[in-house]
């Protein structure tokens, strides 16, 4: 089934290659995209919120310009993902495996690939924003951590705006 999300992605697929087939004989640079560590003066790509000292996992895009956008929770990376025009501009998203790293205190060595992890929604732990999604690097660990705290288990694609809304009305419940 062709999801918004797919067609999204493959719509900035065709439209990025069409303009890497229109730049001639140009030289193309490569840009580094690699995650960095957290700084105390990141501030959130989507909230403005300074992203440093929160628990829970955090996020960062590498864009193909070059820019590096970091999130304050991996709720908020999803919230930029699912914007028509934030596709085609993103080269890699990171995520912190929450199974290799501390909730309190996300260790930026243990950010990994945003496409590759499997993330945990529906479970009580707070990110920098509220409820958040728990990302992992493995669906094992992803399992264990389910099994201490429950929630449901989601693969990247599977995660849409109904997802992202049903954060946000746990986030509403939670602060009654």
């Amino acid at each position: 089934m062709l999801t918004r999300r797919k067609f999204i992605i493959m719509v900035g697929g065709v439209s990025l290659a069409g303009l890497v087939g229109c730049s001639g004989e140009e030289e193309q640079v490569a840009v580094a995209c690699e995650p960095r560590p957290f700084r105390d003066d990141d501030e959130c790509a989507v909230c403005g919120m300074f992203v440093a000292g929160f628990s829970g996992p955090k996020a960062q895009a590498c864009l193909q310009d070059g820019r590096l956008l970091v999130f304050c929770s991996t709720s908020d990376l999803f919230v930029w993902l699912l914007q028509p025009d934030s596709v085609p501009q993103l080269r890699q998203a990171y995520v912190h495996d929450m199974g290799a790293t501390d909730w309190e205190q996300p260790s930026d060595d243990a950010l990994i690939p945003a496409d590759t992890a499997v993330y945990v929604t529906e479970q009580p732990l707070m990110g920098g924003m509220g409820p958040t999604l728990a990302s992992f690097g493995s669906e094992e660990a992803a399992r264990h951590f389910m099994a201490e705290h429950e929630g449901r288990l989601l693969a990247y694609e599977e995660i849409d705006v109904q997802v992202l809304n049903e954060l946000a009305r746990r986030h509403i419940e939670h602060s009654m």
